[in-house]
């Protein structure tokens, strides 16, 4: 069973990510302290960020939990679920990032286990149960990896067919990243909304649309 695409807007900044949620095209969206540090939020704001996705259309909404350790993770995804309780939390693949989803799984919060750079560690995932798992596609390729071949190898280990955790591929510079993954087994995709773009935007369809108007203006 091949299971149809899966869309998130990689993104904090509302105007571009509410842009495509209303699309319908998009399922949810994809945050990080990263994002959020380039949409200018704070903490204070993710309230507010969980609530406008949702309205706007977002099914699922990502938050990422943070602190030196393995307890403050933990407490910190706790209270992201205190401020946007259906929020998934993605917890980096390490070793206290296990034994924080273990405990999230507990409470019946779902996970998303990010910062994924290779085959073996979409085993640990897998192991945890997490919903989602976010290998990092052009990180892995500035890094020098076969990032295609690596993001394979998870696709041929988790079979992409609902049964299990879902590759959520992210790091995804242009269309042609998530065509190029599609190839190899990979159904679900995080995207800046410039990628997102890129993926619906081609000359040949801009310039038959632009004749199809001029021919409906001579039949007004």
């Amino acid at each position: 069973m091949t299971l149809p695409i899966t869309l998130f807007v990689d993104s904090a900044e509302r105007t571009a990510a509410e842009r495509w949620l209303a699309t319908g095209a998009v399922w949810g969206l994809t945050s990080n302290p990263t994002i959020l540090r380039k949409a200018g939020a704070r903490l204070a704001d993710v309230p507010a960020i969980d609530q406008w996705a949702r309205a706007a259309g977002a099914q699922e909404v990502c938050f990422q939990t943070w602190g030196d350790s393995a307890e403050e993770w933990y407490a910190n995804a706790m209270r992201l679920r205190e401020v946007a309780p259906e929020a998934i939390v993605k917890v980096p693949c390490t070793e206290a990032g296990a034994s924080v989803i273990t405990r999230l799984h507990r409470h019946g919060v779902p996970t998303l286990l990010t910062a994924v750079y290779a085959a073996k560690q979409a085993l640990i995932g897998s192991a945890l149960g997490v919903k989602y798992i976010a290998p990092y596609y052009h990180r892995m390729l500035v890094q020098g990896r076969d990032a295609l071949a690596e993001c394979a190898r998870m696709a041929d280990a988790l079979l992409q067919d609902g049964s299990g955790p879902i590759l959520l591929a992210a790091s995804l510079k242009s269309a042609r990243d998530v065509v190029a993954l599609t190839g190899v087994g990979l159904r679900a995709f995080t995207a800046a909304p410039e990628v997102l773009e890129d993926l619906v935007a081609d000359q040949l369809t801009a310039g038959a649309v632009d004749v199809f108007e001029q021919h409906m203006a001579e039949l007004l």
